[in-house]
């Protein structure tokens, strides 16, 4: 019985040794034979839905590759404000219809630096934004609230 002891202790060294190493290794397997869940995006976008539906706004669509808004859609634009009274605007515009995305945003930002100049003598304060993945010549106007962050003006960065 003397010798058992020893070599039981043995065992017992080697597999206090081993566990360390081993039990990573098995729940690493364990981990790797699981279907990923991947529930994160669906919901994110859901919110993003539910909260573009509660913040009013106005789509309008530009024709072809125009820099301009057409008549009636301006003054739709208009008519919209007139009505909101926003103090703060988001003008999002999505991407031409050009099939290279750098000249796609470009068109956007022509689009955006257009849009400003009309909107410029209202005293509201503009946010120009680029989304690609609004549909090609789509200009979305949402009213932001007052206390959302934002672009910075030349007001608060002074």
């Amino acid at each position: 019985m003397a010798n058992q002891t020893p070599r039981s202790t043995a065992k017992d060294s080697a597999l206090r040794r081993l566990l360390p190493l081993m039990l990573p290794l098995l729940i690493l397997t364990g981990c790797a034979r699981q279907e990923p869940v991947n529930e994160t995006l669906p919901i994110l976008n859901q919110l993003r839905e539910q909260q573009m539906a509660e913040q009013p706004q106005l789509q309008l669509q530009y024709q072809q590759a125009e820099t301009q808004l057409p008549t009636d859609q301006e003054q739709q634009l208009h008519q919209f404000l007139g009505r909101k009274d926003p103090a703060r605007i988001a003008l999002i515009s999505g991407p031409g219809l050009q099939t290279d995305m750098l000249e796609s945003a470009r068109m956007a930002s022509v689009r955006l630096t257009a849009l400003t100049r009309l909107l410029g003598a209202r005293a509201i304060e503009l946010e120009p934004r680029y989304d690609p993945m609004l549909a090609p010549n789509t200009l979305l106007i949402r009213i932001l609230p007052n206390g959302e962050s934002g672009s910075v003006t030349p007001a608060e960065a002074q």
